[in-house]
């Protein structure tokens, strides 16, 4: 992204992790990390995001390559850069009989902070994450939502530059989640964030840039548009009214068109699926025609699939079908 490392929050070089000599968790992964990036972090489950993500604070260390944040060498002993990050780990604990207010204050004395400064500090962080009411309450009864705005004041209490965030929105009801977002926007404003998520509307919201883990490889890095760009555009459906049996005659002419290799019908939704090398709109254009010589009425149309979840869906299916290829290949060479 940039060339100027100096100027990187992030960057890593060939970063590789294997547990127990058999495990390749991570596997030669490099990327550069701007400041102001909000980078979401995707992959299924087991595909070495957590496992990136604890490289990158120091909690394990790399068996092979490395992590640099801020232009320095992560280590387990880098605690001078991990005082300029904030973390919150997937499904965060905390002490049992400990109110928010104790649990702050100890963070906050961990970093080192004065009392003129650790007090005034905690007392906004409580505020701004809504916990003024549960304040003095053990967090043993909290919520999920109420669980997961301390996680984040905890994350906020050192003034970090640079946010981690794994899986932020787990297990929170709507409302919650949506409280979540809204401060991811408003914190992007003024710090580099990582955002690990399974939620791809999540990430669809909040982020500018992605990175898409599959098998410990990372198969992309870049924009989120772009990453978007790469999808195939080829699959819509169409909510139609009329009548179901000028509805059914025209299925079986678009049926008949050489730019589908999919047409299907349920009630008065059409699903239409176009060969690769299809022209979306003569084809769509083609649909519209032959519905209009039906008399349906197109109620409305849409891409099917949320663009970043199909998008990441198209990338991870092809990155597997040339591992296959590959693993065949090196089997069929032996």
């Amino acid at each position: 992204m940039a060339d100027n490392s100096g100027d990187l929050v992030v960057e890593t070089h060939k970063l590789t992790k294997i547990y127990q000599n058999r495990q390749i968790a991570l596997n030669d992964v490099t990327l550069r990390i701007e400041p102001g990036c909000v980078l979401g972090l995707l992959g299924h489950n087991g595909a070495g995001k957590t496992t990136l993500l604890r490289l990158l604070l120091g909690l394990h260390r790399p068996t092979a390559g490395w992590a640099k944040v801020f232009g320095q060498r992560m280590t387990p002993n880098a605690a001078s850069l991990r005082c300029r990050m904030g973390y919150i780990p997937t499904n965060p604990q905390f002490p049992r009989g400990l109110t928010p207010i104790t649990y702050l204050d100890y963070m906050a004395r961990l970093f080192g902070l004065p009392a003129e400064v650790r007090k005034p500090r905690l007392a906004s962080l409580i505020r701004a994450v809504d916990l003024l009411n549960a304040s003095g309450d053990p967090v043993d009864g909290f919520s999920n939502g109420m669980i997961a705005r301390l996680a984040v004041a905890t994350s906020l209490i050192n003034e970090p530059d640079l946010l981690i965030w794994d899986e932020p929105t787990h297990g929170l009801d709507p409302e919650a989640r949506r409280s979540m977002l809204e401060l991811i926007k408003t914190l992007a404003r003024e710090k580099t964030l990582i955002v690990s998520s399974h939620n791809l509307s999540d990430i669809d919201e909040v982020c500018n840039h992605a990175a898409v883990l599959s098998n410990g490889h990372l198969i992309y890095f870049g924009s989120l548009q772009d990453l978007k760009g790469r999808m195939r555009k080829n699959h819509y459906e169409l909510d139609l009214e009329g009548d179901q049996k000028a509805i059914a005659k025209a299925m079986q002419t678009i049926k008949g068109l050489s730019e589908f290799k999919a047409v299907n019908l349920r009630q008065r939704r059409l699903e239409v699926r176009m060969t690769d090398d299809a022209n979306t709109a003569s084809a769509l254009a083609n649909v519209c025609m032959t519905l209009a010589d039906n008399r349906i009425t197109l109620v409305s149309i849409r891409s099917i699939g949320q663009q970043t979840e199909q998008a990441f869906l198209d990338l991870v299916e092809k990155e597997e079908s040339r591992g296959f290829a590959r693993a065949y290949q090196e089997r069929e060479a032996a």
